[in-house]
């Protein structure tokens, strides 16, 4: 009986989540936080050589090989509770971390897995998401809305570079969920 409700648990709960593994990309995109029997697709979006091995000691192991087509992707699907760090064996630099919890409830989700850098920011912020960021706007301490703009997937560049220097308000929308993150603007 166990098994046919971890195995119902598993099917009912998989989502699949996409991360661009590319030369860059900073660690914070590249850790989510997910829920046992969840997937990850890693895609390869710039020609270099990598790959995706997870490191001794994670609570799961897996390994794509040395692949360096432009959009190719390796996928995983993650059936136990705990941390698995992963790197580029071509490129150690490039890691990061999946983190596979239980269970999660959706706003969980979006909330523990929305990244934004640099912040400070000079011009534009990246925001990305394990959701498709549909908009998001951004308003002044006095709580004016100064700019908006469209999402673009789960990574959205935002240009703050018009705005002046101080601090910002940027409420990010995906569907009927919603976080304000608070920006700095040098």
């Amino acid at each position: 009986m166990f098994l046919f409700l971890f195995a119902f648990h598993v099917l009912t709960a998989q989502n699949v989540f996409d991360i661009a593994w590319e030369q860059g990309i900073n660690a914070s995109v590249a850790s989510p936080l997910i829920e046992v029997g969840d997937t990850v697709r890693w895609t390869w979006t710039d020609g270099t050589q990598k790959s995706v091995t997870s490191l001794p000691n994670g609570s799961e192991s897996f390994d794509s090989g040395v692949m360096s087509t432009l959009n190719s992707n390796f996928t995983h699907t993650f059936l136990t509770p705990g941390v698995t760090e992963y790197q580029n064996d071509a490129n150690p630099v490039m890691k990061g971390k999946v983190t596979v919890v239980g269970k999660l409830s959706v706003e969980d989700k979006f909330v523990k897995n929305l990244n934004f850098y640099p912040n400070p920011v000079r011009n534009n912020l990246m925001i990305s998401s394990l959701f498709k960021v549909d908009s998001y706007q951004i308003f002044n301490v006095l709580g004016t809305l100064v700019s908006e703009g469209k999402g673009t997937g789960t990574y959205t560049q935002v240009d703050m570079s018009r705005l002046n220097s101080g601090l910002y308000f940027v409420k990010v929308t995906s569907n009927n969920l919603q976080v304000t993150l608070k920006i700095a603007k040098k």
